[in-house]
C-alpha cells in the first residue's frame, strides 16, 4: 500500500485539474451584456459569428478556455455551410468567470442566429465521469436522432438528459423555430476528441447527419449541405 501512495498523490492534482475546468456555483455576470460592459473584446474574449443562411445554427457559448474543445467541435459541426456562433474566453485558468448560462446569454448576434434557424445545436462540457454525451434540448425528436447517429458511430449517448435537460424556452439553442438540441459532453470525451482526429471526425459527422436528417423533414426547408469532412 505504501508503494501506491506516491502514485495516488500524483493522480490527485490531475483529477482536481479536470474538475477545475468547469465553473462551480453561480455565474459572475447575470448576462452577456453585463459581461461585455466589464471585459474587452479581442483581449479577454472573442466572438465568431457566421450567418450563412442555413436552417441549422451551431453554438459554443462557453468556448476558448471556458469549456475547452467545445469551440473546435462547433466549428467542425458547422463546417462551411451551417450558421455558427462561438464565444471564446481568453483569461486562462480564470476564464470560468466568463461563463454565462444559456438562459441568460443575450448577445444580439447569437439571438439572431438562433431565431433565424429551424434547429439549434449547442455544445457544452459537463462534469460526470466516463466518456459519453447527454443530449437534451427542447426538440426531443432531433435529440433522439443525434443519439442514434452518435451510437451508430460508436459513442455512448443518452436522452433525455436528466441532470442537464436544457429544455427552457429561454435557452438560446431553443429559440430556433423547431427548438434545439443541447449536447453535454464529459471532460474525458472532450479530451479524447481533442487528441483523436478520427474520433473527432466521426463525432461531428454524426451530429451533422442527424441535423440534416431532421431539417429534411421540415416542410419548406432548404438544405445546403457540404460534403462531410
Amino acid at each position: 500500500m505504501k508503494r501506491l501512495l506516491p502514485l495516488l498523490l500524483l493522480l490527485l492534482p490531475a483529477c482536481a485539474g479536470n474538475e477545475a475546468r468547469l465553473r462551480r456555483g453561480g455565474d459572475v455576470y447575470p448576462s452577456l451584456t453585463a459581461l461585455r460592459a466589464v471585459h474587452t473584446e479581442g483581449l479577454d474574449y472573442s466572438r465568431e459569428v457566421y450567418a450563412r443562411g442555413a436552417a441549422v445554427s451551431v453554438f459554443a457559448i462557453h468556448g476558448g478556455d471556458i469549456e475547452k474543445t467545445t469551440s473546435r467541435l462547433a466549428r467542425r459541426v458547422a463546417s462551411g455551410d451551417l450558421n455558427l456562433y462561438i464565444f471564446n474566453g481568453w483569461l486562462g485558468a480564470g476564464s470560468g468567470k466568463l461563463h454565462v448560462t444559456a438562459t441568460r446569454f443575450d448577445d444580439p448576434d447569437a439571438v439572431r442566429l438562433a431565431t433565424a434557424a429551424v434547429l439549434g445545436i449547442s455544445l457544452h462540457a459537463q462534469a460526470d465521469r466516463g466518456a459519453w454525451v447527454c443530449v437534451g434540448g427542447s426538440n426531443t425528436r432531433a435529440a433522439s436522432l443525434v443519439v442514434r447517429r452518435l451510437e451508430d458511430a460508436g459513442f455512448a449517448a443518452e436522452t433525455p438528459c436528466a441532470r442537464l435537460p436544457g429544455t427552457s424556452p429561454r435557452n438560446l439553442v431553443n429559440r430556433a423555430a423547431a427548438g434545439g438540441v443541447q449536447l453535454e459532453l464529459t471532460l474525458r470525451l472532450l479530451d479524447m476528441l481533442e487528441t483523436d482526429e478520427e474520433s473527432l471526425s466521426k463525432f461531428t459527422s454524426a451530429v451533422r447527419l442527424a441535423a440534416f436528417e431532421f431539417v429534411s423533414t421540415v416542410p419548406g426547408t432548404e438544405i445546403k449541405q457540404e460534403i462531410p469532412q
